[in-house]
């Protein structure tokens, strides 16, 4: 199960907090994400830029997941985290987060990334992160 480390948080009534993590917590993450896999680690690591993007920067991860911020964005039940199992793995190419997943967010400078952790919050999702340095802070400071 994913560890505790101090991160900033926001939250209100309505939703559960979004663990907002700074490069060093990301780093840790991605780490124990790539040496335990999604299911070992228990983190699903979600990156909300466009195709265009990824392509043109690389992944933060080579097991991260692309998932645009407008297609988890959708009215009803064609946002993507209210899909089904099936329509969800068939429409983006990997199994949909369950709920005792730890979801982590990621972008291009961490504003994407928020949103897509609220509309993770909103579809039931309790545990999330959202790293706010995106990718322009992951590839300036090589690891």
């Amino acid at each position: 199960p994913p560890r505790r480390y101090n991160m900033y948080s926001s939250s209100s009534s309505e939703v559960p907090p979004i663990n907002r993590v700074q490069m060093d917590v990301f780093s840790d993450i991605i780490d124990e994400y790539e040496s335990l896999g999604r299911e070992g680690s228990g983190y699903v690591v979600i990156d909300v830029r466009g195709e265009d993007e990824v392509a043109f920067t690389g992944k933060v991860s080579p097991n991260a997941h692309t998932l645009p911020l407008p297609l988890i964005a959708k009215e009803g039940e064609d946002g993507a985290f209210n899909m089904d199992e099936e329509e969800f793995e068939e429409t983006f190419g990997f199994a949909k987060p369950s709920m005792d997943e730890a979801l982590v967010f990621t972008c291009k400078a961490g504003v994407r990334s928020y949103y897509g952790a609220q509309y993770a919050a909103l579809a039931g999702y309790s545990k999330l992160f959202d790293y706010i340095g995106g990718a322009d802070e992951w590839f300036r400071f090589p690891r």
